[in-house]
């Protein structure tokens, strides 16, 4: 049984982002980051590559911290961030040359990059002091090299916005634009003043910039963002408004500007594509009628969010953005008259991408593995790194899929990990998450606290309730101000029918966890149910009214939750889990960092000590100088020690034992006395939901296969020297700690039976001709109801958590085609003003997020969703270096890999023996240009020769089928031609499925797998040609590999050993 995943294990992992293709579209550049543990810091550098070779060509520019690689105009450099000092500052790196020089030096540091269209000047942020009464510096140096400045003498706040989790308080600073000569110099200061820019962007003529802000003098007090644009002597002029303004684009044509923004000052509402005219004027919504929001609403606790990629076809036609529907988000793009077309989908995240040339890159995570590099081009997809490969020697808990009906009807997904083993016959413990948001959604990517918590036998199940993005905007709008109320009916309801449905949940050892919202919802719980026996509460919220005026985004709470509490607190005060703290009997961990500026520490520290003050089992946990993104962007060694609380604390009250059926406790929840004293207020009225027509989105062509995927394997991260933990205590619970079980007593509403959704082929081409479908988009009237754009991506307290999936320990089956199939939600009612769309497209079938007509609901929906055929390869699982290894245990030592040779084009760093094959993958370091910069040898494959002859394998004896002594020989030790023998001559030959005048091994359990064996410069070479690269030389899977005597092949079901005439 392969080893599970472990908190430790963040020091292995590999992540990558900031996807940018060269304007050919022939070069891609990406950012690798990786966590040290010797530093206890989180490092990055820069990978350059072409798009389709196996290796990079250039694979970090500079120190550790290198990030956000721009391409210049004509391709032959690159703008990128470093920190080699006290702050980031900007560089550029000569591609021909290899030599970089540094252009920004601005002492508070910078961010941003971005080339002017003709590629003299670069455009970044810079942070500098704009209010100066709004801090009192300390004079003196900073105390060491790495720190910019001392902390001040004292704070002055005059305005709400005086500080922002993630960058703290604000000391007076704040974040303008600069431009510089690409060749170096002075920086000009273009914006300026006690406000921040958000996003800008470069005038097709290089004369002016967009920017997105609010400089207004109650800009504080206000939601609006503005859009302005600014030329070189600073001259800004406002051309729009609107709400939570991001991403604004200037259209290569010069006439438009596009941008993402809500269309209202309300929360829960979709963000919307708009585009407004250069010199001003009304903003005009182009994807009014596709009910999904613009951007990734997706999360996970590997990568913290970013700003939405947003980019214009070449010509100017399209614009180009990602949208998360049912628990995935894929790439779409739309016309200027609001033909929106999916562009690339599947069952996953897609969290960054780039166009460019007729390629799409893009950067996607799955649920097997945090995520990887994608290009689409002609039609066809492929993966080109493969970042992670010692996951596949881990068990990795496959996600089952269930919906649930909720009592008026409405369908919710939802998903369960199962520990290794699972046996349907016998009783797990469960821990149920919460996502953060609340507008946020789980779905179909990696998340490595579920992983672990499956890994230690414990059942995990996470939902997507109403109020979660991906559903359209009835579902996400259904908990303002009812937070606590529906969202709340939605997570009991389906816990109730997961127990049911499997008959494998222990519900005296049930736990429920979850962050920021995900937090609230966890205090709610237990305030309100005593079925829970254990629960870990993340940077949560319990006062709703102390935290009201506490946070960094108080306009925003003031739309979701109401008005101010003052004078009359009552309504918060009744959705307030700390005012049900009487009831809490469930023993709680709370977690937070110290500068969480989001759901603030003092919220933790209410309930903590309102616990302990009653007697109650809780435990706090604070992580210094952390923020709100602790779990996704912390110091490593602290999310480490904050996996292992939680672990720790599930297991000690929760167990990881099972229990045979009948010997336990049934699995139907009892009741138990109901908390009577100060009952929950009735949840707010809800429109009754009606099936609209949905938004005209054009299919997708079928890609065609690549012949040749490229796959990369970087250098794997060494596991570091890490201190040890002191084992968890395991006390027995004590009486009081027993949680007792309470049902959610519900009236089940029929619903109807979902049919499948008809599968939309995605176009493949970023620059259709396919005739589309016009969506009408009405214009927002002018100045008088101005729904426009504003700067400030949707400020919600977002948390974490998400699914993973584990790899059986056969290979199978790839998919026959490269074909994406993205299933689409059907669209709830539009909100004013936009018009709905034509009853054409009215879908025939309920999907997610919808109240369905009365009908018996199914146990499970029918997707028909596939998963991407390229997503990741499936390779035959090796056998665990440490089978009875446990979570809490430190990894085994490991001998490191031989280091590649320059001229190498392998994928994976192969071991010089099958014996060093089997050791587990050792942990990456990150550095060393001997570590993957390794350049692809030019060569041609030989000319094929047509008096090739055919061999069918399956029609001959077991007895060897070469004759004389051939140069070399494939000797088939397993598999369904064991004890054959095949002469190899001084040519080229094919092993699996190939076309004919090759030589033939007919294998039918190859399923896919094949690869061609030449012979170049009197040495044998093997190149896998699968479409998911199934070929293995000595353990290790591979692209392009030269083979030596006695190495041995594995394809398919395959075992064969290569040996030389001697």
């Amino acid at each position: 049984m392969p080893a599970p995943l472990r908190p430790e294990d963040i020091y292995r992992f590999r992540w990558l982002d900031h996807v940018r293709l060269s304007p050919s579209g022939e070069y891609v550049a990406y950012e690798l980051r990786w966590s040290d543990a010797e530093s206890r810091s989180n490092q990055s550098r820069v990978v350059v590559r072409r798009v389709l070779d196996p290796e990079p060509i250039e694979a970090g520019v500079g120190q550790r911290h290198d990030h956000s690689p721009e391409w210049s105009p004509d391709g032959r450099r690159l703008a990128f961030v470093s920190k080699r000092g006290a702050a980031d500052q900007i560089f550029v790196l000569d591609l021909g040359s290899g030599d970089s020089r540094q252009l920004s030096s601005l002492p508070e540091g910078v961010s941003s990059p971005v080339w002017s269209p003709d590629g003299t000047h670069v455009a970044f942020l810079g942070t500098v002091i704009s209010d100066p009464g709004g801090v009192v510096d300390d004079p003196r140096p900073p105390e060491s090299t790495d720190q910019v400045r001392r902390t001040p003498v004292a704070r002055v706040a005059s305005t709400l916005d005086y500080k922002y989790d993630g960058v703290g308080y604000r000391d007076g600073r704040h974040q303008h634009v600069y431009v510089v000569s690409a060749d170096g110099g002075q920086a000009t200061q273009l914006t300026n003043g006690a406000w921040d820019v958000g996003g800008f962007d470069w005038s097709a003529d290089g004369t002016r910039l967009v920017v997105v802000g609010n400089a207004d003098e109650d800009r504080d007090l206000r939601r609006e963002l503005h859009v302005y644009t600014v030329d070189f002597s600073g001259n800004l002029e406002k051309i729009a408004t609107g709400y939570d303004v991001v991403s604004p684009i200037w259209s290569p044509r010069g006439d438009v500007i596009a941008y993402s923004a809500l269309y209202g000052d309300e929360a829960g509402l979709l963000d919307r594509l708009w585009v407004v005219p250069a010199t001003g004027g009304t903003p005009r919504c182009i994807t009014a009628n596709l009910d999904l929001a613009v951007g990734d609403g997706v999360i996970t606790d590997m990568r913290a969010g970013h700003g939405v990629p947003m980019c214009w076809s070449r010509d100017g036609d399209r614009v180009y953005f990602p949208s998360s529907g049912p628990g995935a988000t894929s790439i779409y793009s739309v016309d200027l008259e609001g033909n929106v077309r999916a562009e690339v989908g599947g069952q996953r995240r897609i969290y960054d991408f780039d166009v460019s040339g007729g390629v799409i890159a893009f950067a996607a995570s799955d649920t097997s593995d945090p995520g990887e590099l994608h290009v689409v081009m002609q039609g066809a997809e492929a993966r080109l790194t493969d970042l992670n490969p010692w996951l596949r020697e881990r068990y990795i808990a496959q996600p089952e899929e269930h919906s649930f009906t909720a009592p008026d009807g409405w369908v919710m997904q939802g998903w369960l990990l199962k520990p290794p083993g699972f046996d349907s016959s016998k009783l797990y413990p469960l821990v149920m998450e919460v996502h953060g948001g609340p507008h946020a959604e789980y779905g179909w990517a990696f998340f490595h606290e579920f992983q672990v918590l499956a890994g230690m036998g414990f059942l995990v199940f996470y939902m997507n309730p109403r109020g979660s993005d991906g559903y359209g905007e009835v579902f996400r709008r259904a908990v303002v101000k009812d937070w606590g109320g529906k969202d709340y009916i939605d997570l009991m309801t389906a816990l109730d029918q997961i127990i049911e449905r499997t008959g494998a949940v222990d519900t005296a050892r049930m736990g429920i966890g979850g962050g920021s919202y995900g937090g609230f919802m966890t205090n709610w719980a237990i305030g309100h149910t005593n079925r829970f026996a254990a629960a870990v509460s993340m940077r949560s919220i319990s006062n709703l009214v102390s935290e009201y005026s506490q946070h960094d985004i108080v306009m925003w709470g003031e739309l979701e939750l109401g008005p101010p509490p003052w004078p009359d607190p009552d309504a918060l005060w009744e959705r307030s889990p700390i005012k049900y703290v009487r009831e809490m009997k469930t023993p709680l961990l709370l977690t937070c960092g110290e500068m969480d500026l989001r759901c603030a520490i003092s919220q933790s520290e209410e309930l903590f000590g309102a616990l302990r003050l009653l007697g109650q089992t809780a435990e706090l946990v604070r992580f210094p100088e952390e923020s709100h993104d602790v779990s996704r962007s912390g110091r490593p060694d602290r999310r480490v020690e904050r996996l292992r609380r939680i672990a720790g604390w599930f297991e000690r009250f929760l167990g990881t034992h099972t229990m045979a059926r009948g010997t336990g406790v049934a699995a139907t929840v009892p009741p138990a006395p109901a908390v009577e004293e100060q009952p929950a207020p009735e949840p707010a009225p809800e429109p009754e939901p009606e099936p609209v027509a949905q938004a005209a989105v054009e299919p997708e062509p079928e890609p065609e296969p690549i012949a040749q995927a490229a796959v990369e394997s970087e250098p794997e991260l060494e596991p570091e020297p890490e201190p040890e933990a002191e084992p968890f205590e395991l006390p027995a619970p004590t009486p009081e700690e027993a949680a007792e079980s309470e049902p959610v007593v519900v009236a089940e509403a029929p619903a109807p039976e979902p049919e499948p959704a008809p599968e939309q082929e995605l176009e493949p081409q970023p620059e259709p001709v396919a005739e589309t479908v016009a969506i009408e988009t009405p214009e927002m009237a002018a100045p008088e109801a101005p729904p426009e754009p504003v700067v400030a991506a949707e400020p919600e307290p977002v948390a974490d958590t998400q699914v993973v999936t584990t790899l059986p320990a056969e290979p199978q089956p790839p998919p026959e085609e490269a074909t994406i199939h993205v299933a689409y939600p059907a669209a709830a009612a539009p909100s004013e003003p936009f018009a709905p769309p034509e009853p054409g497209n009215v879908p025939a079938e309920p999907t997610w997020g919808e109240a369905p007509m009365p009908e018996p609901p199914p146990v499970a929906p029918a997707w028909h969703e596939d998963p991407a055929a390229a997503a990741a390869p499936t390779w035959e699982e090796p056998p665990s270096a440490s089978p009875g290894s446990t979570w809490d245990q430190e990894p085994a030592p490991t001998a490191p890999p031989p280091q590649p040779s320059s001229g190498s084009t392998v994928v994976a760093w192969p071991g010089s023996s099958a014996a060093a094959a089997a050791q587990p993958e050792p942990a990456f370091d990150g550095g060393g240009s001997e570590a993957a910069t390794s350049i692809m040898p030019a060569w041609s494959p030989p000319q094929a020769n047509a008096t090739k002859e055919t061999l069918a394998l399956h029609a001959l004896q077991p007895e060897p089928s070469a004759q004389g002594e051939p140069p070399a020989r494939l000797t088939f030790e397993t598999g369904p031609f064991a004890r054959r023998v095949v002469g190899i001559p001084d040519s080229s030959a094919t092993v699996g499925r190939a076309p004919d005048n090759d030589i033939i091994i007919s294998d039918p359990a190859t399923s896919g797998h094949h690869s061609r064996i030449e012979v170049r410069a009197g040495a044998y070479w093997i190149s896998d040609l699968g479409s998911t690269n199934g070929t293995l030389v000595n353990g290790e899977p591979i692209i392009d590999k030269q083979i030596d005597h006695g190495d041995v092949i594995s394809i398919g079901q395959n075992t064969i050993r290569f040996t030389l005439r001697s």
